[in-house]
Formats: structure tokens, C-alpha cells, sequence
């Protein structure tokens, strides 16, 4: 009988013993899955903030250089728009991770294509008026500056979630 007891005892032990690990071992993985996703994030979120930067540089380049051709007559240098937006991810990675992003990055582009649409007119009509290549620079540089409070309201707004992740 005794040692009925001793094997019952031994049995109980080990079962808590069992769930006491269980327990913990899972939530040892809550914890890290928790911090891995929280590092991800905070990752994504720097290189969203990175990549709107980019898009600002890219639309300020195009409009200094339309004006520089309207204004100036210079010469519209294509080898001084910087070439980095096109290795950009932006729109995957606001879908991806701050969707909350969604809307005020497709007002972005709206404002991005409109600046592309003017940079493509302003450099293929060789035979454009001055007049016409100052339209197509207002329109860029409105474009641009529209854009550039847009990208301040999405940097702010990512500012907010990178807080709250880190808060978290």
C-alpha cells in the first residue's frame, strides 16, 4: 500500500510538475513571438518612414529641375533626379504592416502620378512655350508641396504606431 501511495504521489508531482513547464515553456513563447512581431514592426515602420523621405526627395528633385528649365533656362538634368524610389517597397509595406497608412498613402501617389504626368510632359514637348512648361512647373511644384504635407501627416501617423509598439 505504501507503495501505491509513493507511485500516486510520484504520478501527481509529475503531472504538476508537467503543467508547471507547459505553462511556462508556452508562455516563454507568447513572449517572444510577441517580440519578434514588435521588432518587425518597428523595423517595417522605420523603413516606411525611409522610403516616404525618398518619395519626397524624388518629387523635390523633378520640380527643382522643371524650374530651373522654366525659370532659369537650364537644362532639365535627369541624372540629378535620384534613382532610389524605384528600389522602394512602399506600397507593399504600408499594406503589409500600417495599413492604418492606406489612405493618406494613396493621396500620396495621386499627388506622385500628378507630378510624373507634368515631368513627362515638361521634358517631351521639345516645342513647348514658356508658357506651357511654367503651367506644367506650377502644377509639379503645387503637386509637390501638397505631397510634402501629406508625407509629414503619414510620418506623424507612423510616429504614433512605432509609439505604441514600443509603449506596448
Amino acid at each position: 500500500m505504501e507503495a501505491l501511495f509513493g507511485l500516486i504521489g510520484t504520478v501527481v508531482g509529475a503531472s504538476i510538475a508537467g503543467a508547471f513547464v507547459y505553462f511556462k515553456d508556452r508562455q516563454q513563447h507568447d513572449f517572444e513571438r510577441t517580440k519578434e512581431k514588435k521588432t518587425l514592426l518597428l523595423e517595417k515602420y522605420e523603413l516606411i518612414y525611409k522610403e516616404l523621405l525618398i518619395y519626397q526627395a524624388f518629387a523635390s528633385d523633378v520640380s527643382m529641375q522643371m524650374i530651373s528649365e522654366a525659370g532659369y533656362s537650364g537644362k532639365f538634368d535627369q541624372t540629378k533626379i535620384r534613382k532610389e524610389i524605384k528600389d522602394t517597397c512602399l506600397k507593399m509595406n504600408v499594406s503589409f504592416y500600417a495599413s492604418e497608412l492606406s489612405v493618406v498613402y494613396e493621396e500620396i501617389n495621386i499627388k506622385y502620378t500628378i507630378i510624373m504626368r507634368a515631368m513627362a510632359e515638361f521634358v517631351l514637348k521639345f516645342d513647348a512655350s514658356k508658357d506651357q512648361k511654367g503651367k506644367l512647373t506650377g502644377e509639379a511644384a503645387i503637386a509637390l508641396s501638397e505631397m510634402s504635407d501629406l508625407i509629414t501627416k503619414a510620418q506623424d501617423q507612423l510616429s504614433k504606431l512605432a509609439l505604441e509598439q514600443i509603449n506596448a
